[in-house]
């Protein structure tokens, strides 16, 4: 089903690193980079806490990604900047803005639907994803 939704990756780290990830998991995303990390900070993503990064639920997050068949890759520049997800709307109005508590926090993809199926939801809304 398309939605009319754009997605794009926003990375602050060398393409070089992220790109063939970026590429092998989701190709038809635009992979955008915010080496400065202006855009991070206007969001309000920051650096995450030692427990947070290295808490239980992500240590077991982790081990689960090992078991699965899944290889950790080389960490970026940062390991403990954290990202999140925006909604912004083709008038460039955010619509849902949701920031990560530790690497594995995302929103669920019944919120994201709910806040593209609702009443302002126009075509060619953007999601950004950190």
């Amino acid at each position: 089903v398309d939605l009319g939704v754009v997605v794009k990756l926003i990375t602050f780290d060398d393409p070089e690193l992220t790109g063939p990830y970026a590429e092998s998991l989701l190709p038809d995303w635009p992979l955008l980079v915010d080496s400065d990390r202006s855009l991070y900070r206007r969001y309000g993503f920051e650096r995450g806490s030692w427990s947070a990064i290295y808490g239980f639920a992500s240590v077991l997050r982790y081990l689960w990604l090992i078991i699965s068949g899944h290889r950790p890759g080389k960490p970026g520049k940062d390991w403990r900047q954290l990202g999140g997800d925006v909604l912004v709307d083709p008038q460039g109005m955010v619509r849902m803005h949701y920031i990560s508590k530790t690497p594995h926090d995302r929103p669920s993809v019944g919120l994201l639907m709910n806040e593209i199926n609702g009443e302002w939801f126009l075509r060619s809304l953007s999601v950004l994803v950190w």
